[in-house]
C-alpha cells in the first residue's frame, strides 16, 4: 500500500511516497531525485514523520546532489545518447545495402563513443528501436548472468533461481523463497554497480534484512561497495 508524505526543510518542501509492507524497519530510499519511505504494516502516521524529520538534512543534501532527471524523447536516429556498462555511447545510424544483415557496432574513441547501428536498406526508427532493444536485453543476459555465477561461486550463496526483470524502484529483489531478481537496467551502469546489485541480493539469502550483519557480510566480499552505491544514485540519463 502506498502514501504520501511532506517533508519541510530549508525553506524548500520535499513530497515523498510511503510504501507500508511486510518488513521490521523502516528504510529511505532516493532515486532519481524522489524519496520513498519503506515501513512496517502497522506503524504510525507520526512515527513515519518523526524518522524522516531526523534525517531531514540527508534527505536534503542527497536530492540536490542527485537531483530528478527529465525523461529524453528518444528518436532513435543518429545523435541520441545512450549508456552500456558504465558508459556513453552516441548513436549513429547508417543505411548498408552492402550487407546481409543488421547489425551493431561498438567504437570507443579518444573523444567520443559510438554505437553504430548498421540498417540492410533504408532507415526506420522502429527498426533501429527493435534492434537496440534486443541488444540491450542479450546484454544484460550475458553480463548480469556472468556477474551472478562467479558471486555465487565466491560466497557459496545459492538462491533457488534467479531471473532478469524491469523494476521501476528497485535494482533487485530477494524473495523469502530465495528467488533473485535483477533490474535489466543495471546494464547501463559498470561492472562493478552489476556485481554490487547481485551481491547484495545473494547477501540476503543469509540475512533479509539491512542489518549491520547483513552490511558486514557485503563488506567482506565487496570492501569498496559504496563506490557503487553512489554510482547507482546517479541516474545518467531517463528515457520516455
Amino acid at each position: 500500500m502506498e502514501g504520501r508524505g511532506i517533508l519541510k526543510y530549508n525553506g524548500e518542501i520535499i513530497e515523498y511516497t510511503i510504501n507500508t509492507g511486510k518488513r521490521k524497519r523502516v528504510y529511505l530510499n532516493i532515486s532519481n531525485g524522489e524519496l520513498q519511505v519503506r515501513v512496517p504494516n502497522r506503524i504510525s502516521r507520526n512515527e513515519i514523520e518523526r524518522i524522516v524529520n531526523e534525517k531531514a538534512k540527508w534527505i536534503y543534501d542527497t536530492i540536490k546532489k542527485y537531483p530528478k532527471i527529465e525523461p529524453v524523447e528518444l528518436k532513435f536516429d543518429t545523435g541520441d545518447i545512450f549508456y552500456i556498462l558504465g558508459n556513453k555511447y552516441v548513436l549513429e545510424v547508417c543505411s548498408d545495402l552492402k550487407i546481409k544483415k543488421d547489425k551493431i557496432e561498438i567504437i570507443n574513441g579518444e573523444e567520443e563513443n559510438k554505437l553504430v547501428v548498421y540498417l540492410k536498406g533504408e532507415k526506420s526508427a522502429l527498426k533501429v528501436k527493435r534492434i537496440l532493444k534486443k541488444y540491450y536485453n542479450t546484454l544484460a543476459e550475458e553480463e548480469i548472468s556472468f556477474a551472478m555465477e562467479k558471486l555465487i561461486r565466491k560466497t557459496n550463496l545459492i538462491p533457488e533461481a534467479f531471473k532478469i526483470r524491469n523494476f521501476k524502484r528497485a535494482w533487485g529483489n530477494c524473495s523469502s523463497k530465495k528467488l533473485i531478481s535483477i533490474n535489466a537496467e543495471i546494464i547501463k551502469y559498470s561492472r562493478n554497480a552489476i556485481e554490487y546489485v547481485c551481491l547484495h541480493e545473494l547477501c540476503h539469502l543469509k540475512y533479509m534484512n539491512h542489518s549491520k550483519d547483513f552490511w558486514n557480510l557485503v563488506s567482506f566480499y565487496m570492501p569498496n561497495y559504496k563506490i557503487a552505491e553512489n554510482e547507482l544514485k546517479e541516474v545518467k540519463i531517463k528515457y520516455k
